[in-house]
């Protein structure tokens, strides 16, 4: 037998998939794009979770959080509503219903599409309609693109907002919360008021030296990718091949059942 190696080739029809990853084109956007920031937190009750508050806060680019009134943050408080709902969880319930009302008063008919990987959901998409859908905005986490303590980020990218504020974990159950409520409610704007300084200081960072916009990208790894493929990847000189399903599979029987790596010797 030959020792050369065998050229393992594609079988079946041509793909009409490219075989290489190709390079991005300079977006035409102009402008960053308004975005959203949110929190919620939530109560122990029967040793689970339950949301108790939830606000947010709409940005703009250009905007200085650090004069911006708290009352642009808007709260929503289980506590707050009717308790002739004697039922926490009911009140918690209505609470987001209530939440979700304001939105739909404002967009009318919508639905929802989720992008999930391994059970975990990257993105909430919401749309206007159910025939002729328009995306209307994108729910993410913002720990996939900044995954940094909140505090920690603040402190770098938007000092003049203050440090994170503290609440009693303690207390974070259902008797607590008339007490702590006031509290509570504070705790969670000063949140959002850093996050969306975060995020606005990042937003800036990055359109200013790649004139690529953070709220276009889900994760941290998909920013780095836009950023390679946008600013230094060469497709013509240095492509990176995708593999065809043969292909894929024939390197993966190389690797299945042991080490079958390449090392060159160095020195």
């Amino acid at each position: 037998m030959s020792d050369e190696p065998v050229e393992v080739v594609a079988m079946g029809k041509k793909s009409r998939c490219p075989d290489h990853i190709p390079a991005l084109k300079a977006i035409k956007k102009i402008k960053r794009s308004t975005f959203i920031v949110a929190d919620i937190e939530a109560a122990l009750y029967d040793d689970v979770h339950v949301p108790c508050v939830v606000g947010f806060l709409v940005v703009k680019p250009g905007e200085d959080l650090a004069s911006k009134s708290e009352y642009y943050i808007e709260t929503y408080f289980s506590e707050d509503n009717d308790f002739s709902i004697s039922d926490f969880k009911k009140r918690s319930e209505r609470m987001m219903l209530d939440f979700i009302e304001h939105l739909a008063a404002v967009i009318g008919k919508y639905s929802f599409q989720t992008v999930m990987r391994k059970h975990k959901m990257y993105e909430l998409k919401v749309y206007r309609g159910n025939e002729k859908k328009k995306l209307l905005f994108r729910i993410r986490d913002s720990y996939l693109l900044l995954p940094a303590a909140l505090n920690n980020l603040a402190q770098d990218l938007c000092p003049k907002l203050g440090s994170k504020g503290t609440i009693p974990y303690e207390k974070l159950r259902i008797e607590y919360l008339p007490e702590i409520g006031q509290q509570l409610l504070a705790y969670l704007k000063q949140d959002i008021r850093l996050l969306g300084g975060v995020m606005l200081k990042a937003q800036e960072i990055y359109w200013n030296l790649y004139k690529i916009d953070i709220v276009d990208t889900i994760t941290l790894s998909s920013l780095a990718l836009s950023i390679f493929r946008m600013h230094y990847y060469d497709p013509k000189s240095w492509p990176i091949h995708i593999p065809t399903r043969n292909q894929e599979r024939f390197i993966r029987r190389g690797y299945y059942g042991g080490h079958a790596d390449v090392y060159k010797p160095y020195g």
